[in-house]
């Protein structure tokens, strides 16, 4: 943790052992809490974390030319509500984040792996989703925005077939257009291109006991 940045290493083999005063103070000094998973450039979560400065915003991104532009926003417009985490989004919520410590969750544009042989690379799977079930407190919401059909079909399967989440939106569980949402690169892009917008919103139910085979230390 330097600079309200928090680096989790790829290469690493004892997640579950690292403690961090800093960093455990840091989150506790704020009651309420959002992530932002692909955030990119960063333009969507600290024009949020300007319109709610009494709310901790975490943007997640794993690569560092991308979180680099985003501290120097963060910088720039003195946002001392912004934490960025230099690392993949499953291992950072798995090993750390407490259970129910978070209100919100938005995963914008997600990188979509469009060839068949690159799906298992998605973001949005089974073991992410329950990750998720764990950090979100009842009644939480998670936001999943893409411009692809085909990955919006598995968002959708994934999260309706686990029973600790349940679609705020009627069939076909999404919709097109979200007044006031926030715009950010990759947005503005799709839109340039004539491309639709799909916004998915979840509801943390927390139907089911989550249970775990390894023991992990959470802090």
């Amino acid at each position: 943790m330097q600079n309200g940045v928090l680096f989790v290493p790829a290469h690493y083999d004892a997640h579950n052992q690292w403690q961090q005063e800093e960093w455990n103070s840091f989150l506790s000094s704020f009651s309420q809490k959002t992530i932002e998973y692909c955030s990119g450039n960063g333009a969507w979560i600290v024009e949020r974390a300007k319109r709610s400065p009494e709310r901790l915003w975490i943007a997640v991104e794993k690569r560092f030319d991308r979180v680099r532009r985003i501290w120097s926003k963060t910088q720039n417009e003195h946002l001392p509500n912004v934490c960025i985490v230099c690392g993949e989004a499953n291992v950072f919520t798995r090993y750390y984040l407490q259970e129910d410590s978070v209100e919100e969750v938005y995963v914008n544009f997600p990188d979509p792996w469009p060839k068949e042989r690159h799906a298992k690379n998605r973001l949005i799977q089974g073991s992410f989703i329950h990750e998720l079930s764990r950090v979100v407190k009842k009644q939480g919401r998670a936001m999943i925005v893409t411009d692809d059909a085909s990955y919006s079909s598995q968002v959708i399967q994934e999260m309706t077939k686990d029973k600790a989440w349940g679609s705020l939106y009627a069939d076909p569980f999404y919709i097109t257009d979200y007044d006031n949402y926030g715009s950010s690169y990759f947005e503005v892009l799709w839109k340039e291109q004539g491309r639709q917008i799909l916004y998915m919103q979840f509801e943390n139910l927390k139907q089911e006991p989550l249970l775990y085979a390894d023991s992990r230390t959470f802090i």
